[in-house]
């Protein structure tokens, strides 16, 4: 490092001392009180051990927790396929074909258009009925 640097060095260093005894941080002459910086760091090491300590204990209480959660899981696995068992044991009804209850939907849709269709065609000959009816009135 060159002289320069060292003696700015030494200013600032000298600079920050004298605001500390201006400001009642640093004593000189007396006996020499904790630092702050001391007990600082004793208080951040100290509250450091404790979180260490309730981190361990969340690490602790998450694994058991996903242990208890795979035993869960792999008894709700376990009931469904006991589920799927009986139900696939049952004797299929009238209504398991498939192809007969989509053919039942077709039937009915087919159906309800025919009676859509039948009631629009009936309107309408009505206001053709009513219209004719009106206009005679009017010419009448």
């Amino acid at each position: 490092m060159d002289m320069r640097a060292e003696i700015l060095d030494l200013k600032l260093r000298v600079e920050e001392l004298e605001t500390g005894v201006r400001h009642g941080d640093v004593a000189i002459g007396r006996r020499r009180e904790p630092d702050r910086q001391e007990e600082f760091l004793r208080e951040i090491g100290d509250r450091t051990k404790s979180l260490r300590a309730d981190v361990a204990a969340v690490k602790s209480a998450l694994a058991d927790g996903r242990v208890e959660m795979a035993e869960q899981f792999a008894a709700v696995e376990t009931e469904i396929a006991a589920i799927r068992r009986e139900v696939n044991s049952w004797p299929p009804g009238p209504e398991a074909d498939e192809g007969m209850v989509a053919d039942e939907f077709a039937a009915v849709r087919s159906g309800l258009e025919h009676e859509f269709n039948s009631l629009r065609s009936e309107m309408t000959d009505l206001g053709i009925k009513l219209d004719r009816l009106l206009k005679r009135r009017e010419d009448g």
